[in-house]
């Protein structure tokens, strides 16, 4: 007599945890896998999958990035989106706009074009975006930047996406002579409000310089135009200025990080095909200063040599939080660092001439139930 078939819910749970196993950093594999039958979709369309899935795999994987040109008055939009492995349609903002930040699964636009003096924070997967009024007083100036930060103490930025936020907004007026202070503000989400300014006279000619901002604890730091960074405290709400390591006399090929503990600031910079990798650290004295951390020589792990039709200058574009990947850029080709595994790739995309390169880090997994939520197609590299 053959034994009694297993209880329905063992079964469920047995395919469950086969499910739970699906590559983060390919969504394609949720649609295949929902279309192998009516049990495989009702378990990925069970309301509890998703929080199961992002327990099981903690660090949210690299999906794709998004690209910010040069060009801030351009009638078209001027970022935009290149995916990894899956080809994900990211439901652009209706306006024109160029990102300043993406982190914890948001990006923060700043609008270009027609409209003037707005900001954004959109989650590009639902194609949700809140229109913030500008706190800026010369909304027109080149010289700003920002960030988009969960605002749950304690949060896993596992699945935050959709909870409150804060923004921390810097701007330089235009053509700054000395006699003008650069400025820092807060949006709250929950309060929906700017708070007042925060400012700090800079010398003539420094400014805040429209590159991606690094966040340590409560600490936000923005490059600026000369030999210097900005920092702002958020729990203080003030702003002060270190300097870069002593031997840099400018920050254009470099780029702020977050060093892998977390508790610590990175400037990275290449100079004659070397990258170097500074860390900010405590000394005994209990004083910050300038160590490095590391030196990589390109040469030896990809040839990026100068051609006909390039300088052959090559730029630290980006950083992806949480899993140390460097994205250098060049003028024919883009590459993904793996600081951990000393390995390269080389990007699909071969236009990375971009100003800046925002990682996109998030889980994408499809409701299945819902025709707001998109779903990702597969892709050839």
């Amino acid at each position: 007599m053959a034994p009694p078939p297993p209880p329905p819910e063992l079964i469920d749970d047995a395919i469950a945890e086969i499910l739970l196993r699906l590559p983060p950093d390919d969504p394609a594999c949720f649609v295949r896998a929902s279309l192998v039958c009516k049990l495989w979709r009702r378990i990925l369309s069970n309301p509890t999958f998703p929080d199961r899935y992002r327990e099981f795999h903690r660090t949210p994987p690299l999906l794709g990035f998004l690209g910010s040109n040069y060009s801030y008055c351009r009638a078209s939009k001027v970022s935009r989106f290149d995916p990894i492995t899956t080809r994900i349609h990211f439901l652009e903002p209706e306006f024109d706009c160029r990102a300043l930040d993406c982190r914890h699964g948001r990006v923060l636009f700043d609008m270009v074009g027609g409209t003037k003096g707005s900001l954004a924070v959109g989650d590009p997967i639902t194609g949700d975006h809140k229109l913030l009024a500008d706190p800026d007083p010369d909304p027109i100036s080149f010289y700003r930047s920002g960030v988009v930060l969960c605002a749950v103490d304690g949060c896993n930025h596992r699945g935050c996406h959709g909870g409150p936020f804060v923004v921390v907004f810097v701007s330089t007026p235009s053509n700054n002579d000395g006699t003008k202070g650069t400025r820092a503000w807060v949006y709250s989400s929950e309060t929906a409000a700017w708070s007042s300014p925060a400012s700090l006279q800079l010398p003539k000619g420094s400014s805040v310089y429209k590159k991606r901002g690094a966040h340590v604890g409560d600490q936000i730091y923005f490059l600026l135009t000369d030999t210097r960074i900005l920092k702002y405290d958020l729990g203080k709400h003030c702003l002060t200025t270190i300097c870069l390591p002593a031997m840099y006399t400018n920050c254009h090929r470099g780029s702020l990080m977050t060093m892998d503990d977390g508790s610590s600031l990175g400037f990275v910079v290449i100079e004659d095909s070397t990258l170097h990798l500074w860390a900010r650290k405590v000394n005994l004295d209990g004083s910050m200063a300038w160590v490095q951390d590391r030196v990589v020589l390109l040469n030896n792990l990809v040839p990026i040599i100068p051609t006909a039709h390039t300088h052959g200058l090559v730029n630290v574009i980006g950083f992806a939080e949480g899993v140390d990947i460097l994205l250098l850029g060049e003028d024919a080709s883009g590459y993904m660092f793996d600081l951990k595994s000393g390995q390269f790739k080389k990007l699909s995309n071969p236009e990375y001439h971009y100003y800046d390169v925002f990682p996109y880090l998030s889980f994408f997994i499809p409701d299945f139930g819902s025709r707001k939520s998109p779903l990702p197609v597969e892709t050839k590299q």
